[in-house]
């Protein structure tokens, strides 16, 4: 079998503006998801993703991009799941889940309206994602947002970290605990709402979590866990994108496979391999530590 299809694939202008969107919020994905861990914020990504399926969905139907009613929902929902945080656990999460069952219902409103009303592309894009038809305006708003996040979160790298192991000694050393929070929260919705344009609503959380978790096998530190989740996030995509391009010539029927099940699948392999060499590893050197 030759490697020609890499070359054709990527000489096609949708899937050089899936590689370029893809691979970069990927990597932000990846950087975002050593501190979701960290802070245990995971279920808080699943609920972005959530109301965010609201905003694509209700977006489709008043003729908007998707992606802007993502941002725009995922935003002022990261922004109010942190201004609830005054509250105790258990009531911010119930605040949190009513509200979540609420965006729910309206999402689900919206995505039949989409199918009524002829926007049956609409329930694949919000759901799967929608990579390859993506519009090309909007790879460079996508890089700029990216490009943004990613300087934002060297700004707050060092205050974020502190304020996420100790926040009783970050306010004590004079770190905006609140503030840093909100601004991280934010950086997290765009970067998840993002995410959904690769791998749908459904698996848009599995570049915050997959990437990031895999390297954090091999290191404690955030930034190393971070760099090395953002590289190996954005080389997952790449991949993916590549071969649901080659898919097309797979089956008779010539349907492409989604990107979004190429991600999920190279995310768990890439994880369950990880832990497996961790575990090998830590049994050898349990070994050589017996007396």
């Amino acid at each position: 079998m030759t490697l020609g299809w890499i070359g054709e694939a990527l000489a096609s202008a949708p899937v050089q503006h899936a590689l370029i969107a893809g691979t970069e919020i990927a990597f932000l994905s990846g950087l975002v998801g050593a501190f979701v861990m960290i802070r245990g914020q995971s279920f808080a990504g699943h609920v972005l993703t959530d109301v965010g399926t609201t905003g694509g969905a209700g977006a489709y139907l008043v003729g908007m991009n998707g992606w802007f009613g993502f941002l725009s929902f995922g935003v002022l929902a990261s922004v109010g799941m942190e201004l609830a945080g005054g509250r105790t656990r258990g009531e911010r999460d119930l605040a949190t889940g009513v509200v979540l069952s609420l965006a729910l219902g309206f999402g689900a409103l919206f995505l039949y309206l989409d199918a009524q009303l002829a926007h049956a592309n609409a329930s694949m894009a919000v759901l799967f994602g929608s990579l390859f038809t993506l519009d090309p305006a909007l790879v460079p708003w996508i890089s700029l947002t990216a490009a943004a996040c990613l300087v934002a979160m060297l700004l707050i790298w060092r205050p974020l970290a502190l304020a996420s192991v100790n926040p009783d000694l970050a306010r004590v050393r004079g770190v905006p605990v609140r503030a840093i929070s909100i601004a991280f929260m934010v950086v997290l919705a765009v970067a998840v709402e993002t995410d959904a344009l690769v791998a749908g609503s459904l698996l848009a959380t599995a570049l915050i979590v997959g990437p990031a978790a895999t390297a954090a096998r091999f290191t404690a530190s955030p930034l190393r866990a971070g760099l090395a989740g953002g590289l190996l996030g954005a080389l997952l995509v790449a991949a993916s994108v590549l071969l649901s391009y080659d898919s097309y010539t797979w089956l008779p029927q010539h349907t492409s496979w989604p990107v979004s099940f190429f991600v999920a699948a190279f995310t768990f392999f890439a994880y369950a391999i990880a832990a497996a060499t961790h575990r090998v590893a830590f049994q050898r050197r349990a070994e050589v530590e017996l007396p």
